[in-house]
């Protein structure tokens, strides 16, 4: 995330990747309300991997007190200062030039760093996560979803959610480059070979996902069973000659009672089982692993092995 700093009020401005300066309140993405200022003043943008700046203006803008030629680019570098007025002496400092990201800002509350948003995040923490915060690829949007309810609902620019009593608000960084950061591969799940193996007494489950001629190691997490009961559910609707659209979806509320734990844990482990596989995979889905529809969810493979001790249970 690059940051721009009022050397002035020392306040921070996160860019986003195409980032507009000027007088028009509605059109910009920071307002600098100075009679010489003209209504679209200046952009800056990511143009990988390098932050350039654009005098768009009729008065002017200086970079390192040397002023821009208008409409060229001008690359950025650490600590560069910027003025967008030559009688208005406020000077900005370019303090981190980082690659563009998308935030969770906290609201009202100096003391708090920004969250940076990947993919997936259980917040407050991973060990007990009151909110789910992660993006869905096909919509090219952020989701959240509360532990507590399991309602998952949109997470628009702006918008506020609640973590643990503090606000948080979403600023969206990457808006006109988000389709190349989430670029998905044109792999497919039948590219991927699914291996579970179980010990004897089911108490440990290790995954490994064969792609190509590799072999990506999931190692042993509790996750992991759940992950191969679904696979269980949808061999037994193959075997049934079950069409393929309805074969392995679950109810939620099944699959809590067949683990023996609560609905709230259930979700969770999903979550956690799909954020392991696209840190893995990170350029794949989570669906790939875990689909989801209306309180049901089935395993996303369709190839295959399970293994209790070392006999091979089933195969697809």
């Amino acid at each position: 995330m690059a940051l721009l700093t009022c050397k002035d009020s020392g306040k921070s401005i996160y860019l986003r990747d195409f980032h507009r300066f000027g007088r028009l309140a509605h059109s910009v993405d920071t307002l600098l309300n100075y009679p010489e200022i003209t209504r679209i003043h200046a952009v800056i943008e990511w143009v990988e991997p390098h932050w350039y700046i654009r005098d768009l203006s009729k008065n002017g803008v200086w970079l390192n007190g040397r002023k821009l030629e208008k409409h060229s680019k001008s690359q950025l570098a650490l600590n560069d200062k910027i003025s967008f007025s030559e009688l208005n002496k406020v000077t900005y400092q370019l303090t981190s030039i980082e690659s563009p990201k998308d935030l969770l800002l906290p609201v009202a509350n100096d003391s708090l760093d920004a969250i940076v948003l990947e993919r997936y995040h259980f917040l407050p923490n991973n060990h007990d996560p009151v909110i789910i915060v992660y993006f869905d690829p096909h919509n090219y949007m952020w989701c959240y979803e509360s532990t507590d309810d399991h309602q998952v609902s949109p997470l628009e620019e702006g918008q506020t959610i609640a973590i643990d009593g503090q606000q948080w608000q979403l600023f969206k960084a990457e808006m006109t480059s988000q389709e190349n950061t989430i670029d998905l591969s044109p792999i497919s799940t039948n590219d991927l070979e699914f291996i579970f193996s179980l010990s004897l007494d089911e108490e440990q489950t290790e995954l490994k996902v064969k792609h190509n001629d590799g072999l990506q190691d999931f190692d042993v997490r509790s996750h992991h069973y759940l992950t191969v009961l679904l696979a269980r559910y949808k061999l037994a609707d193959i075997k049934n000659k079950f069409a393929p659209e309805v074969q392995g979806w679950v109810q939620v509320k099944k699959l809590a009672r067949d683990l023996g734990i609560n609905e709230c844990h259930v979700n969770i482990q999903i979550h956690r089982a799909r954020k392991q596989f696209i840190e893995s995979f990170n350029n794949m889905s989570a669906d790939t692993l875990i689909e989801r529809k209306r309180g049901k969810v089935r395993f996303g493979g369709e190839h295959y092995v399970i293994y209790k001790g070392q006999t091979c249970e089933s195969t697809e």
